[in-house]
């Protein structure tokens, strides 16, 4: 935590990245250490993509974002200008009771974010600092680089703006929700899942193939089903996070890795104790989306394989939703938007 400041929650966060012209994007100053935080939006690679200036919102996950990318006159920086983003971050479901339309507070926002970058680039002292810092990534905090009057006058800013974009209303911890489970074997792609329905969702925002709203619904409900708790039915530490795992659930995701053979036994008894257990507490209604993994583009376990392996006709004959999706998680971003809009479809 920078010195000089409250201790702010991380429920909202205000940071200025930069573009450094050796190790590319850099935090440069933020309220929060967020190498500490859970599930956040990648900075760099948002200001890294993100290459023309203006204001634009970001959703990520738990995390909601608006960002301003702005210029500054430098006689340091390569091209006379060095390149800035300043973000604004929040969790929406802290503040759902009062916020009804987070994108619209967002929208709101943004001429603030605005106001902002024009005081900054009025400080004198910025663009050298930029430079004294170029290069290193172990620095700590650079305002220690700096002059004192800067350092104050910098800070004063901060504060001044971040008071301007905070909601003022009561934190509202919420309620344990439903929530999207993804299970499978070790190394079948979850994690890849999880991180290329981000970057759909990231390259998407200005022609969308989904809504943003319904992209919010489940990439902010995803969890992964740790191999562990399937193994000890349910019991260990993890789930007793989220009270009973299957009680919560609103979804279940089962990642198979297709181009290994030797693997889907094991699997076919992890997806039969998901089975079990749902039809122990009632909960046979609940969708289960079946991927096959196609790393890099082998499919040695065939639908045909698959629909044998899992009893799909069978259980689908006893009111069960399955789908099974081939996919190569990592190229074939029509065929995860097509699964996702069959997951959306049988949770409504």
């Amino acid at each position: 935590m920078p010195d000089n400041l409250p201790e702010f929650p991380l429920t909202k966060l205000l940071c200025i990245s930069y573009f450094d012209e050796i190790i590319g994007p850099n935090l440069f100053y933020c309220n929060e250490v967020l190498t500490e935080a859970v599930d956040f939006p990648d900075l760099g690679k948002v200001l890294e993509f993100q290459s023309e200036i203006g204001t634009f919102i970001f959703a990520f996950r738990k995390y909601q974002t608006l960002n301003h990318i702005f210029y500054i006159d430098s006689k340091f920086a390569r091209g006379g200008q060095f390149v800035l983003m300043i973000s604004y971050i929040f969790r929406a479901a802290y503040f759902k009771n009062e916020i009804v339309d987070v994108f619209k507070y967002l929208e709101s926002k943004k001429s603030v974010l605005e106001e902002y970058a024009s005081e900054l680039k009025k400080l004198r002292e910025l663009p050298s600092l930029l430079k004294k810092i170029k290069g290193k990534t172990s620095i700590g905090n650079p305002l220690e680089l700096s002059s004192n009057d800067f350092r104050k006058e910098f800070l004063q800013l901060f504060k001044k703006y971040f008071n301007k974009l905070s909601p003022t209303f009561q934190i509202q911890i919420p309620h344990s929700s439903k929530k999207i489970f993804i299970f499978g074997k070790r190394y079948a792609g979850k994690t890849t899942f999880l991180k290329n329905i981000e970057a759909i969702q990231f390259y998407n925002q200005t022609n969308p193939d989904l809504p943003t709203l319904i992209y919010e619904l489940v990439i902010d409900n995803i969890e992964i089903m740790t191999y562990d708790s399937i193994e000890r039915d349910f019991e260990c530490e993890t789930c007793l996070n989220f009270g009973d795992c299957l009680h919560q659930a609103q979804a279940f995701i089962l990642m198979i890795n297709i181009a290994e053979k030797n693997s889907i036994a094991e699997l076919k008894e992890m997806f039969q104790k998901i089975v079990n257990r749902c039809e122990e507490i009632g909960n046979v209604k609940t969708p289960i989306l079946i991927i096959g993994n196609k790393i890099n583009n082998k499919e040695v376990i065939n639908s045909e394989d698959i629909n044998t392996t899992f009893n799909l006709k069978e259980l689908q004959d006893c009111g069960m939703k399955l789908k099974y999706f081939p996919i190569n998680i990592a190229k074939e971003k029509k065929k995860i938007i097509k699964a996702l809009r069959w997951l959306i479809h049988h949770m409504i």
